[in-house]
């Protein structure tokens, strides 16, 4: 479908449109051009936001044919999506997943508005007939959301590709000058010095209950006592410590939410987890990936990698 639409920029403010309207834009499983609209997203009809920016690349987890999973930079088809301001999917129709995604817009979805002052209401309605248009589910044991349908909604780019991507981000307010240097050396200064990911000695790995709360402060544990808690993968029970991860080593945090359950993006399925939180403001930053991703995913934090602050 060719949604051609206005031209969105960071810090532009938007109105979502109203439930009718969206639901013009979908097809039969209630995508647009493969991005689904979901439930989580209605209760934002008729509401203003600003642009946080202009999604011009992603990255995506992919199963490869040698069934290794790997994670790669892909663009939306027709670049026309956006995030708005800090918007996360509660997961509330999705199992209540408890990743926090962050929400992907398709501007066919909103409008430019003229001020933020008062939202417009909708119809109960238009907001009944939308949701029986959305679907969550492929089968019983496999969920459908934007997070599972983004290998579906994106299509590759080369490198010189990412890069001009990335210039455009600078150029609209999606990426100030020190993230833009780091996208472009940062991930080839690693590969040229071989920084290898983190990884312990052990064949068992601990664990460790704190029944961690959410607006809990607590305090990420030095990276030397971290890996004390990992196998020779660099992972404690599963769960991979990254070497993105060492940059909160000794910062403080509050405990977002926890981490009970999730769906799986490459596969659907939701998985069960225990005794893993996620914090606020401790998002992955990419940086093995070459111009970077702004997707802002969560990272999942082992509660011994962590300790209470009184």
């Amino acid at each position: 479908m060719d949604n051609t639409v206005q031209i969105l920029k960071s810090g532009d403010l938007v109105e979502v449109l109203q439930p009718e309207e969206i639901l013009k834009t979908l097809d039969s499983n209630g995508q647009l051009d493969g991005l689904p609209f979901m439930p989580e997203m209605i209760p934002y009809c008729g509401k203003k936001f600003k642009v946080r920016l202009k999604v011009e690349k992603t990255c995506v987890n992919c199963i490869f044919p040698d069934n290794k999973l790997k994670t790669t930079i892909k663009e939306f088809l027709y670049n026309d999506v956006v995030f708005l301001e800090d918007l996360r999917c509660t997961g509330i129709d999705h199992g209540h997943c408890q990743r926090g995604c962050m929400i992907f817009w398709r501007q066919a979805w909103l409008k430019k508005a003229n001020d933020i002052i008062g939202d417009t209401s909708i119809n109960p309605e238009g907001s009944l007939k939308l949701r029986e248009k959305l679907k969550t589910k492929e089968s019983e044991n496999k969920y459908f959301c934007q997070s599972t349908e983004l290998h579906n909604a994106t299509q590759y780019i080369s490198s010189s590709k990412r890069f001009f991507k990335m210039f455009k981000e600078f150029t609209s307010g999606g990426l100030n000058i020190l993230q833009a240097i780091k996208a472009i050396f940062l991930p080839s200064w690693r590969k040229f010095n071989k920084i290898p990911q983190p990884k312990g000695s052990l064949r068992e790995t601990p664990v460790e209950y704190l029944y961690l709360e959410a607006g809990e402060l607590v305090e990420v544990r030095p990276f030397k006592e971290i890996l004390h808690t990992l196998n020779k993968q660099g992972k404690n029970k599963g769960l991979k410590f990254t070497l993105d991860m060492k940059q909160y080593c000794g910062k403080q945090f509050k405990v977002r939410n926890k981490l009970e359950k999730m769906i799986r993006e490459e596969t659907g399925e939701m998985l069960e987890i225990k005794n893993t939180v996620i914090l606020e403001e401790a998002t992955c930053t990419y940086p093995y990936l070459f111009a970077g991703c702004p997707r802002a995913e969560f990272h999942y934090w082992r509660e011994i990698w962590l300790r209470r602050v009184n």
